[in-house]
């Protein structure tokens, strides 16, 4: 369809007054998207892939990037999809690429480094890093850890650190054409370790000074060697707040600043920072027209940092640190600077602290001598003795003593000491305390100690000063009568905790029939405190009988014959709760007299016997029980011997089946008399029937089922079943060869006790025939024990073996 009346044609220009696209030839067309699809290399790659792509390559000794061979394109594509910070240098003259990451390490040097010649953009550290270039381009790779080198990236220069590895990069052709570059800088982690160093070191040194000048004298020289400054020095301000000495400097390049200076001469606008603690940090003075210049001119500084010491609103001292040229101070440098002030003027403070307390000692050692106390002074933690004057009572200490407990403090008494030292230092209040301690003579005695912590104006503990007092006549009388105290106690703690925990029951009666005391044995029986004998007929709970079986009248009970003088023991009473729980007991009855010899109550005791009389009863049961046994075990050997001897076809037939089966029945009772009689487990029935026959290294028996305990009878039974078959099978089946296997297993069903389902199962045997007869085993089996089973028990002679079935409660 015709727009704007004509139809549309391609043409460079739109006509007839249309606005028309302009459509390139179709020739120009495809060498445009040729071109963009062979730059895909460079797309992404954040604000590098941007300057790429947009770059003007005319003036760059790469030339642009679609005559760029496909070794540097990979290369390129590479690098601008890493996160991590890469450059390639390529060509005779080394062209410059490089990405985002990398491009933080250029500093100033970013964008225009790109497609830049490699020694053009790095000139400073050339001579560094061109053996390592030549390397590379000789097809040889390096690495390099922690390479410090002097950049200027910023507009100044910094010392820097990288880590880093070249890597030769070849064409097409397998000639070196470049090198790739990937490189972390380490400079914060170097300058880090440094720092730490540098403190650690510093520490250990003021730890081990005790005069204030010297302390400083320390601090500025460690600090200055370590920043390479030309002055560290400590100015203190004096009273009138105007005016600053300066004693304590180091100097490298430049004069000592010593001697005492005004503190406006140094700026108005520096000292007002100070004052509010502010760190006044300044590059270059030069550049700065609010500094007074002349001043530091004066003393060759263009750079310095001054710290502000605070203290109650007042500026009292100040570090500084100076430069002769300009310095560019990193956030690091101003810490690590701050934190040396901090800690050296502790450290100064410290060290005149203990030199005042020293000055202190001489008027505190004329007020001591007129004491007639122990006196004696600690460390802040309490860890060392560093002075003591025993006045004779104790061993005088006059070098520190670490050891001071065990020397001094009584084994026992040092918790309760360290106790007491833990609570004064957690609240810095006063430590007193009773202990014993070892006197001048060898001997123990007692103190009474104080000590009162001497705080420094932070709050901390400077050290503790004590005095302590001989308090043994004191200590001696209170303990004499705590011991006997303790003694009545004693006696009668004994007394109590030996009736309490007597496993027979206990009571004083009084003459009324009322227990004045009893223990815990004796009111299980007597909760209500009243003996048996005064207890009204309808709550008896006791039984006991005469030598004529006569039940006895309570008037003949043990507690109340003793209550008429008579002394009662060992008569048997049972005892009966009224929900029907009985109990054996054995009952005695002793009187008490009194100095006059007047029955004044009685001691009654009940012994729990209920054990002993149930084991009695028990032993008859075993009695009765083992007689009823043996006479069913000889009925039981009677008929085995019976039948055995009936269908035996000789006399060794007959004396080989009866000790057969004699043994089996031997081995029953041997699992039975394991448990007592009281059954067994018929896992171990089986393996007992089979165990004759089980020869070691064959795996030709195999027993399968869950736990089952059979009662005696049915135990004896069932082990004559299992002898019986295995005699069988080792006569005539599965064991009367090399190849044949036994299979036993069984399980219950129904509700406990349930039924047992038993299988005896051969294969592998000689085949087997049904007999013509059945012999006293079978019959054995199938009718006599299936009887004493009260089960069904069946033998089937299939071809491939023996198998028998057993189906019998348990019970």
């Amino acid at each position: 369809m015709p727009l704007c009346g004509s139809s549309m044609r391609e043409s460079a220009e739109p006509s007839g007054g249309c606005n028309r696209p302009r459509i390139l030839p179709m020739d120009d067309r495809l060498s445009s998207e040729r071109e963009l699809i062979a730059l895909d290399f460079l797309s992404g790659g954040g604000e590098a892939g941007s300057l790429m792509r947009a770059r003007d390559w005319t003036s760059s000794p790469l030339g642009a990037p679609s005559t760029w061979p496909q070794s540097l394109r990979s290369v390129v594509g590479l690098l601008l999809g890493s996160k991590f910070p890469m450059f390639v240098a390529w060509g005779a003259e080394l062209g410059f690429l490089y990405n985002d990451a990398y491009a933080e390490i250029l500093g100033a040097k970013h964008p225009r480094a790109l497609g830049g010649r490699f020694r053009d953009i790095w000139s400073e550290i050339w001579s560094d890093i061109s053996p390592l270039i030549d390397a590379a381009l000789a097809g040889e790779a390096s690495y390099r850890e922690n390479l410090p080198l002097l950049m200027n990236r910023k507009g100044f220069d910094e010392q820097t650190w990288f880590t880093f590895s070249y890597s030769p990069v070849r064409d097409e052709t397998g000639r070196v054409a470049g090198m790739f570059c990937a490189v972390a800088e380490t400079t914060g982690h170097v300058l880090a370790q440094r720092r730490q160093a540098f403190r650690i070191k510093l520490e250990e040194t003021l730890r081990t000074l005790a005069d204030p000048r010297d302390v400083m004298a320390a601090a500025v020289e460690a600090l200055g060697q370590h920043l390479g400054a030309n002055r560290v020095g400590y100015s203190e301000v004096q009273a009138d707040e105007e005016t600053i000495v300066c004693e304590t400097c180091f100097a490298n390049g430049v004069e000592p600043l010593v001697g005492t200076y005004s503190l406006s001469a140094f700026g108005p606008d520096s000292i007002a920072r100070q004052r509010k603690g502010q760190v006044d940090i300044c590059d270059d003075l030069t550049a700065d027209p609010a500094q007074v210049y002349a001043t530091w001119a004066a003393i060759e500084t263009r750079a310095f940092v001054s710290v502000p010491l605070v203290r109650n609103g007042r500026l009292t001292a100040s570090l500084y640190v100076n430069f002769r040229e300009a310095h560019r101070w990193s956030p690091e440098e101003v810490e690590l600077i701050e934190d040396v002030a901090a800690r050296t003027w502790s450290a100064v403070e410290r060290a005149r602290a203990e030199a005042a307390l020293a000055d202190s000692e001489k008027r505190l050692r004329a007020f001591v001598t007129a004491s007639s106390d122990v006196v004696y002074r600690m460390s802040p933690d309490w860890t060392e003795l560093r002075q003591l004057d025993g006045r004779g009572l104790l061993l005088d200490a006059v070098s520190p003593n670490g050891d001071w407990l065990s020397s001094y403090v009584h084994p026992d008494d040092q918790p309760q000491v360290t106790a007491a030292i833990q609570d004064a230092l957690r609240t810095k209040s006063m430590f007193e305390v009773d202990h014993r301690v070892r006197r001048a003579d060898g001997t123990f005695g007692w103190i009474h100690s104080r000590a009162l912590p001497i705080l420094r104006e932070d709050g901390e503990i400077v050290e503790w000063f004590g005095a302590a007092s001989d308090v043994t006549a004191r200590r001696q009388a209170e303990e004499s009568i705590e011991k006997l105290a303790l003694q009545l106690a004693q006696e009668r703690t004994r007394l109590a905790t030996l009736i309490e925990n007597l496993p027979v029951g206990v009571a004083l009666v009084d003459t009324q029939g009322t227990t004045v005391l009893s223990n815990p044995a004796f009111r299980r029986y007597r909760p209500d405190g009243v003996i048996p004998s005064r207890v009204p007929d309808d709550r008896e709970e006791w039984i006991a009988h005469d030598d004529h079986g006569s039940q006895l009248p309570k008037n003949r009970y043990p507690s109340a014959r003793a209550l008429q003088g008579e002394q009662v023991t060992g008569i048997e009473f049972l005892h009966r709760l009224p929900d029907g729980q009985e109990s054996w007991t054995r009952v005695s009855g002793i009187p008490i007299h009194d100095s006059a010899g007047h029955v004044s109550g009685a001691l009654a005791v009940i012994v729990d016997i209920d054990d002993i009389k149930r084991s009695e009863e028990h032993q008859r049961l075993l009695i009765n029980e083992l007689n009823h046994r043996v006479k069913n075990t000889l009925a039981t050997v009677q008929s085995i011997a019976r039948q055995t001897l009936r269908n035996a076809p000789t006399m060794n037939d007959a004396k080989t089946a009866l000790e057969g089966r004699l043994l089996a029945l031997s081995r029953a009772h041997d699992v039975l008399t394991l448990e007592n009689w009281e059954g067994a487990e018929l896992r171990e029935i089986a393996a007992q029937a089979v165990e004759p026959y089980s020869n070691r290294g064959e795996d030709r028996l195999h027993v399968n089922g869950p736990k089952v305990r059979l009662p005696p009878r049915m135990a004896l039974a069932v082990a004559m079943v299992l002898q019986e078959l295995a005699t069988n099978a080792v006569k005539y089946g599965a064991l009367s060869n090399a190849t044949g296997e036994i299979r036993m297993s069984w399980r219950v069903e129904g509700r406990a006790p349930g039924r047992l389902r038993f299988r005896w199962e051969e294969s592998g045997g000689p085949p087997v025939r049904t007999p013509t007869r059945r012999g006293f085993g079978s019959r054995l089996i199938e009718r006599s024990l299936a009887l004493d089973l009260d089960g069904d028990v069946r033998i089937d002679f299939a071809p491939t073996g023996v198998i028998c079935t057993v189906d019998a409660p348990i019970a």
